[in-house]
């Protein structure tokens, strides 16, 4: 353990990299070498040894890692299979004979449709962006519109739920804080506790519904409506449309249905269900009681497992891929996790560093002149926005900031669900709007958009929702908790600034929408 500055200099070394080369994984695992070089006392080779056998591959030993691991491969291929099977253009055509007729119907529907494929991130871009493209065209939604909500919900939903793979692996990384700290909290727990306090995650999802009931659009986004309600141009004049991500016909004598999506998914949340009542005992504990000490990584497991099943059997009998075919479109799904996989080997990597070289301990002492709950929520987001649109990685930021956030909780005797929901609302942040990011990537792919319309477009929705966020966090800082109260200001916030917005820095004509 070091006593020096020499501390942080594996953490700030990743984000300094990833900043500068925004490559997440070659950052983290350069910072992990210099980490373990420093503490085998500068030996080069040493250190190239300890970086792998005292470091990362210890992390495979874990069974919550060995289960975060096979549940983050579990859902990619499950997610494809969604995306395959027909069932979400199925619901499209359900839905285009209802609510989504008109203008504000049809983005409430897409926002819905967001919020409803909540598992994971690297789904919902592909699979609600072309299900909801062909209800909103119809009224005249312009396809910035449509990247922004899609955007907005796939980069926000999946770390509101504990039984998600992000949810797992932010309780992952809870669980080696605590172990390698020797804090006495509940993971699972703890993450649930700072729901409320992701101000900026579940402000861009209420965003998004406050815009398309309201209207109250402004800056680029404006002009974009203005152009598709008066000109019926979806998208502007020489826009560079990136193919979507790959797509594939359905076979002659396909019968797909709206079930071949709502079996797998019901799948998915029945058994996870029961998987959190049996490992928790609910004779024993009852219902919350059973919740609180269920193992989520085992009852995720068991059910993306029969989620996958289910969704290969109901392909298979709506014809819409042979037994072969879907083994295949789920091996494909699970080899389109790999990044993801090393981020997390190298997350838990970088994790064991800091710990090594009393990362946090020398930060908390740094810091214990001016720290208070309000300038620790300030300053952890802001470096955490910072970092994260740098890169255009939540992952990475979530595994470098949550040990030394919830370090200083502790130190300062502050909530620590207080520290974890800021880290992942300025995490998500960069997730959401930054050009670099793999979610605004695919939104803009999925939704047929112009990536740099989509990311010009957004950005200013963004940025209203982070600035009342901060402004949210002073108030909860100052409150010492008080997460209810900082969400309500963030929220009444929004409102305000989006109203004031769009009535006096609108460009272009009011366009007439169909309410």
């Amino acid at each position: 353990m070091f006593e020096t500055l020499l501390a942080i200099v594996p953490p700030l070394l990743a984000i300094l990299l990833a900043i500068l080369t925004r490559q997440v994984v070659l950052s983290l695992f350069i910072a992990v070498y210099v980490g373990a070089v420093m503490l085998t006392g500068g030996n080069l080779w040493e250190g190239l040894y300890s970086t792998f056998f005292d470091f990362i591959l210890p992390g495979f030993e874990d069974t919550d890692h060995q289960r975060i691991l096979c549940l983050t491969t579990l859902c990619g291929g499950l997610s494809l299979l969604l995306e395959r099977n027909g069932g979400a253009q199925a619901f499209a055509n359900v839905v285009n004979k209802g609510v989504g007729k008109t203008k504000r119907g049809a983005q409430i529907i897409t926002w819905l449709g967001g919020i409803f494929v909540w598992f994971s991130d690297s789904t919902n871009p592909v699979l609600v962006g072309p299900v909801c493209r062909g209800i909103t065209d119809k009224v005249q939604v312009s396809r910035e519109k449509l990247a922004y909500i899609v955007d907005s919900t796939t980069s926000s939903v999946p770390t509101l739920f504990p039984i998600s793979a992000w949810g797992a692996y932010i309780i992952g990384l809870l669980a080696t804080f605590y172990a390698d700290y020797s804090y006495n909290g509940n993971p699972q727990t703890d993450f649930i506790a700072g729901i409320p306090f992701q101000f900026y995650t579940i402000g861009s999802i209420a965003m998004v519904c406050i815009i398309a009931v309201t209207g109250w659009d402004y800056g680029p986004m404006k002009k974009a409506e203005d152009r598709a309600a008066t000109t019926g141009q979806l998208v502007r004049a020489g826009a560079d449309i990136r193919k979507k991500i790959e797509t594939e016909e359905l076979p002659e004598g396909a019968r797909p249905t709206v079930w071949n999506m709502i079996i797998p998914v019901f799948v998915l949340l029945f058994f996870i269900f029961a998987g959190l009542f049996y490992t928790g005992d609910i004779k024993a504990n009852g219902i919350l009681g059973a919740l609180a000490n269920g193992s989520s990584l085992r009852a995720l497991d068991t059910a993306f497992l029969l989620a996958t099943i289910s969704a290969i059997i109901i392909g298979m009998i709506t014809k819409v891929f042979t037994f072969k075919k879907s083994l295949r479109i789920f091996m494909d799904g699970c080899s389109g996790m790999m990044e993801v996989l090393m981020i997390l080997m190298l997350a838990w990597g970088i994790g064991s560093v800091c710990a090594a070289c009393g990362t946090a301990d020398w930060i908390v002492n740094a810091c214990q002149g001016f720290l208070t709950p309000t300038t620790m929520c300030v300053i952890v987001f802001l470096a955490a926005c910072l970092t994260s649109f740098s890169t255009g990685s939540s992952w990475s930021v979530f595994a470098i900031f949550i040990p030394i956030a919830c370090s200083l909780a502790v130190s300062i005797d502050a909530p620590i669900g207080m520290a974890i929901g800021v880290v992942l609302s300025g995490g998500i942040f960069g997730d959401h709007c930054s050009p670099i990011s793999d979610t605004t990537v695919m939104s803009s792919m999925g939704s047929s958009c112009d990536h740099i319309d989509h990311v010009s477009t957004q950005l200013p929705y963004a940025l209203t929702v982070a600035g009342s966020s901060l402004v949210g966090y002073i108030v909860c800082g100052l409150l010492q908790g008080g997460a209810f109260v900082g969400l309500a200001i963030t929220l009444v916030l929004i409102c305000v600034v989006s109203f004031l917005l769009n009535k006096h820095v609108g460009r272009g004509r009011d366009a007439k929408t169909t309410a």
